[in-house]
């Protein structure tokens, strides 16, 4: 009897509870901009090398950039810099935090709550368009501890690349890599 109750717990967990932890986990990569980027495109970008924070007075944001290997690998030959181009494939994602002020050291401020996650992804076949990146920005809900793909159609994509139209002349890319 002990046995049929193990196994029947071991059921529940297998066949319910797993799923259930694993979709709210997982469910986030399954979202898609309105251009065909997923957030899968970035999976495992926490690891990713950091290319540089930023930060916005204008939105009291703390913005840290990090790219995938072809992006870093770039960084470090000089691009955008050198007015070259990023490779196929390269990704910048920027995490954007609200701010708030150091409880211990009231001078500094640092990351409070996440705002969104934006990427770029180099693919000059798919967005052509676009100066050869695709954008895409999922919108984070504290409360619901959930992201929503930001725009409604492709008319977001836009709206990106007309900001990045001003460094046209750098790939179309903003952050810059520290000098060491």
């Amino acid at each position: 009897m002990k046995r049929i109750h193990a196994l029947s717990c071991l059921f529940v967990l297998l066949v319910i509870i797993v799923p259930l932890v694993t979709a709210s986990a997982g469910d986030r990569f399954a979202l898609e901009a309105p251009n065909g980027l997923s957030f899968g495109t970035i999976r495992g970008f926490e690891t990713w090398q950091v290319v540089a924070p930023s930060y916005r007075p204008d939105k009291n944001e703390i913005r840290m950039i990090v790219a995938n290997r072809q992006a870093i690998d770039a960084y470090r030959r000089g691009i955008p810099e050198n007015n070259a181009s990023f490779p196929e494939g390269s990704i910048l994602v920027k995490i954007a935090h609200s701010e708030r002020k150091n409880k211990n050291f009231p001078a500094a401020i640092e990351p409070d709550l996440l705002q969104r996650i934006e990427f770029m992804v180099k693919d000059t076949k798919r967005f052509s368009e676009t100066g050869g990146w695709g954008y895409a920005r999922f919108v984070y809900d504290a409360k619901t501890d959930t992201f929503t793909p930001y725009g409604k159609d492709s008319v977001f994509d836009r709206e990106c690349f007309q900001c990045h139209l001003a460094v046209r002349h750098r790939d179309f890319v903003f952050t810059g890599y520290p000098r060491r």
